[in-house]
């Protein structure tokens, strides 16, 4: 290999991979040193993970190729993958060193983001990008249990890990029949064989992250950061993989896939979130149930196997992982005071749910952070679908897909939206009793709210982010045209 294509291969490997970490770790020095420290550490962050982006969009094929020995390895698609992945991690990195709470969270959402890079820069190797997500998959596993050491051994835990290590074998599986279906082609291993066992393993490295959401006991939650990485991070790279199997094995994109698995799935999924969030249940319980429903417009779009369709889910996409964000970050705000862990919650009549754990908290009933509740709200508004706010912007490509396919499916859809923001809009808490006391405004509110007024102004933004995608969806020569 000659010195030019060592050069090609360092620079976009260094700025993908390398950057972020560092960034990282000085991200969480840095956010220990006071007020003035965590906006250095706020900057840092932002550049490295920026970096790490810009690498990967500007990274020649050349270098790719020798890299992954996979000619043109790295699509718009893929390039779209690390854009928001990167932006994602940087987000969740951000607020993290703000809350001063868990600084460790950036360094394990640099390394999830370099997994999940590592995964889009596969290529057709499809088995490689299947471990990345594996990877992403284990590390938010290994933060939950930092974060959350009960979370780890109860009933929730135990259900991640073993779902998510079957969705993994179960995906590497796939794509091992696949390659036989190739060589051997009319054999026993058919196409619809091979559907069924990707789409099963898709359904669980996908459906896995809200199950922790599920159970009612607040015990066995996990904390902030491992939902934030889990939902922005994790879920993105595995619809980026779903497309990447897709472009790679196009006789998989028949009537099998399109008409019946992705379709029926995602209406499925919308709906069964919606009815999630309008159930009784904690906070953050709705919030896992909401984004889950957010997500089967995602899927609906996928399935159109339109170019408008799956751009539109894209961008659905990226305003979702923004969404999840500011939702479970303004909920831990609201329920949870910066210094207090999550076991120290208490309800309105004073009953302390981490008695188990053998903690006595002097009870102090006071207002939460107004400014977190704003967010919140914009947040869920931005969600819903309604123009003009962001989620509209967003979703009315989908809508348009839809609707042309069948104008029943589109209005199913936007039905479960509103229901779903209705049900989040009146799931805030009025007064809560919490250990100890807290500022009216923090840093991390004001950060949050910043993130919702964006959420909301999505569509109003500089550029027009439907055409970036259009044109990604464009080289996905197993799409239909329009």
């Amino acid at each position: 290999m000659t010195l030019e294509a060592l050069r090609a291969i360092w620079t976009p490997s260094f700025l993908t991979f390398v950057s972020p970490i560092v960034a990282a770790a000085l991200g969480g020095l840095f956010g220990r040193l006071g007020r003035s420290g965590q906006g250095v550490a706020a900057l840092i962050v932002l550049c490295g993970f920026s970096a790490g982006a810009y690498g990967a969009w500007q990274a020649p094929v050349s270098a790719l190729t020798a890299i992954t020995a996979v000619p043109g390895s790295l699509p718009p698609i893929g390039r779209l993958q690390i854009l928001v992945v990167s932006m994602g991690g940087a987000l969740i990195s951000i607020y993290h060193v703000l809350t001063k709470r868990d600084g460790e969270v950036a360094v394990i959402a640099s390394l999830v983001v370099a997994a999940t890079s590592a995964s889009a820069f596969a290529g057709d190797s499809l088995r490689v990008a299947g471990a990345g997500i594996h990877l992403a998959v284990l590390l938010v596993a290994m933060l939950m249990a930092t974060e959350r050491g009960d979370w780890q051994g109860g009933v929730a835990g135990t259900a991640y890990l073993t779902m998510a290590s079957i969705g993994a074998i179960t995906l590497v599986a796939g794509f091992a029949l696949a390659d036989v279906q190739k060589v051997s082609p009319g054999g026993l291993v058919t196409d619809a064989f091979v559907v069924a066992v990707l789409s099963t393993g898709f359904a669980l490295s996908i459906g896995i992250v809200p199950l922790y959401f599920w159970v009612p006991s607040a015990s066995q939650r996990p904390g902030a950061g491992g939902s934030m990485l889990a939902l922005a991070v994790v879920v993105p790279a595995s619809l980026g993989l779903m497309l990447a199997t897709l472009t790679a094995l196009p006789q998989l994109s028949g009537p099998i896939a399109s008409s019946h698995l992705l379709t029926i799935g995602g209406l499925l999924t919308a709906i069964f979130g919606a009815v999630g969030t309008l159930a009784p249940g904690r906070l953050r319980r709705r919030i896992g149930y909401a984004l889950m429903g957010n997500l089967g417009a995602v899927l609906l779009g996928f399935g159109t196997l339109t170019r408008i369709g799956v751009a539109g889910a894209l961008v659905t996409l990226a305003h979702h992982c923004l969404v999840a964000i500011v939702l479970i970050g303004s909920a831990t705000e609201i329920e949870t005071p910066p210094s207090v862990p999550d076991h120290a919650l208490v309800d309105e009549d004073g009953i302390e749910s981490g008695l188990r754990l053998g903690v006595r908290p002097i009870l102090i009933a006071r207002e939460q952070g107004w400014v977190a509740r704003v967010a919140f709200v914009l947040a869920a508004i931005a969600m819903s679908g309604v123009p003009p706010f962001g989620g509209f912007a967003s979703r009315w490509a989908v809508m348009q897909a839809l609707a042309l396919s069948d104008w029943r499916i589109a209005f199913a859809l936007g039905i479960a939206s509103l229901a779903t923001t209705y049900a989040l809009l009146v799931s805030v808490p009025g007064r809560r009793n919490v250990v100890g006391s807290r500022q009216s405004s923090t840093s991390t509110e004001r950060f949050l709210l910043a993130l919702s007024v964006v959420a909301c102004l999505w569509g109003f933004l500089p550029g027009n982010i439907l055409d970036v995608a259009h044109s990604a969806t464009s080289q996905l020569t197993f799409l239909k045209p329009f």
